[in-house]
């Protein structure tokens, strides 16, 4: 019976997914920082470095895990990961009021690096078992770190206002120890699975070069030798990747999606109200933008699976682009509406992109390359705040959208 759960690829998909879960954690910082700035009586920017460095660090965890996985196993560096992780979660838990620094060091760079590793693990492993739709499952374990912020938020909220900073992060920790301990229950498809999965996105890419699904099953039947041989060998190293040109605009165009999330998302409460929301709307605004970002998650790597990959960010480029843009003047329920867009745009971008990866460079490397893909990523993250800082939420939002733009131009030469 044993042996039929463990090669059931369902079953690895749902262990996955509830292991991903504890990946959301960038998210329980916008209710932990206020409770950390009084704790440790320091100013609201030294608060936010904990959240900076998760989210910078977070890419080369991606890098690391993949080098790992060829030397122990995916499902080793899934636990290994899990487990760095939440050490880094207990150091900040135990972190006297004189050291704040330790939040930083153990939430934001150890955690940050471990929760890197795991999440690169979690997201190849069930693309390997389903080759045949690695779109939608890409988009349920990554959907899931957003479910993850609109469960932990309120729970921690309810924690710290109850026993305070240290009580709710060890709490938060005990928990996401518990959900990693499915990583015991990972296993990597056979390589004979995962090469269909190679043969597929090659068959995939040369349909969508001619047409649609007619031209793409007769591009299947016609090429089918010469794309077999072609799928085997597209697995590049990180190094390989590297010298391509397409790795380049591939990173940049996803760095080019973030600002328009990332300068947004710290606005949608105060602007919201400024521009004619009413604070029980403007909340009611952040859980649909909360929502949307869910469902872009998952529908968008499902789209991507039967319009193509490149045609979808195209999409979610120019929506983003739309409501950037639109934002600058919007008012009301609109500019609710606009926010969910972009935010829904952000779930579609980071849930398609590991998929675009793989079918570019390959499964073999894929937790690595993803996290060198990710490097413009945590770049453009860290840069994000210090824009929005200079620049003023206006001029923010106009900056958005202008790298909405640019991304439509890096999207293209991909």
């Amino acid at each position: 019976m044993w042996k039929e759960w463990k090669s059931n690829r369902y079953f690895i998909l749902v262990m996955a997914a509830i292991v991903n879960f504890v990946h959301g954690n960038p998210y329980i910082w916008t209710v932990f920082q206020p409770y950390m700035e009084r704790e440790f009586d320091i100013s609201t920017a030294a608060s936010s470095q904990p959240f900076t460095v998760i989210i910078g660090i977070f890419a080369f965890g991606n890098m690391i895990g993949g080098w790992l996985q060829h030397k122990i196993g995916a499902k080793r560096t899934a636990l290994a990961g899990s487990a760095f992780m939440c050490l880094g979660f207990l150091m900040a838990a135990l972190a006297p009021k004189e050291a704040p620094w330790l939040v930083t060091l153990g939430y934001g760079a150890v955690g940050g690096l471990g929760s890197g590793c795991a999440f690169s693990m979690l997201v190849a492993i069930p693309q390997g078992w389903f080759p045949d739709k690695r779109g939608l499952v890409t988009g349920i374990t990554i959907g899931v770190i957003g479910l993850s912020g609109v469960i932990m938020n309120p729970l921690c909220d309810w924690l710290l206002a109850a026993k305070g900073f240290h009580f709710a992060m060890l709490m938060v920790t005990v928990f996401y120890a518990v959900l990693c301990l499915g990583a015991f229950f990972l296993e990597e498809a056979p390589l004979a699975i995962q090469e269909q999965g190679a043969i597929s996105s090659a068959i995939q890419e040369q349909g969508a070069m001619t047409g649609g699904p007619k031209e793409q099953a007769a591009a299947a039947g016609s090429c089918c030798g010469q794309i077999e041989t072609a799928a085997l060998q597209r697995q590049y190293t990180a190094g390989e990747m590297m010298r391509t040109g397409r790795y380049y605009w591939l990173s940049l165009a996803m760095a080019l999606a973030v600002p328009a999330y990332v300068l947004v998302n710290p606005l949608m409460m105060s602007l919201g109200m400024e521009r004619g929301l009413t604070g029980t709307q403007a909340l009611a605004g952040v859980t649909a933008a909360s929502a949307a970002n869910i469902i872009g998650r998952v529908a968008a790597p499902w789209l991507s699976d039967r319009a193509g990959r490149k045609p979808v960010v195209y999409g979610l480029f120019v929506i983003a682009m739309a409501a950037s843009f639109g934002l600058m003047a919007a008012t009301g329920m609109t500019f609710a509406v606009l926010c969910s867009a972009i935010c829904m745009v952000y779930g579609g971008v980071v849930s398609v992109f590991p998929v675009m990866v793989s079918d570019y460079f390959g499964m073999k490397h894929q937790g690595t390359n993803f996290g060198a893909v990710m490097i413009g990523y945590g770049i453009a993250s860290i840069l994000c705040p210090l824009i929005l800082a200079a620049a003023g939420q206006e001029k923010a939002l106009l900056i958005a959208g202008v790298c909405c733009v640019a991304g439509l131009f890096a999207t293209r030469r991909i």
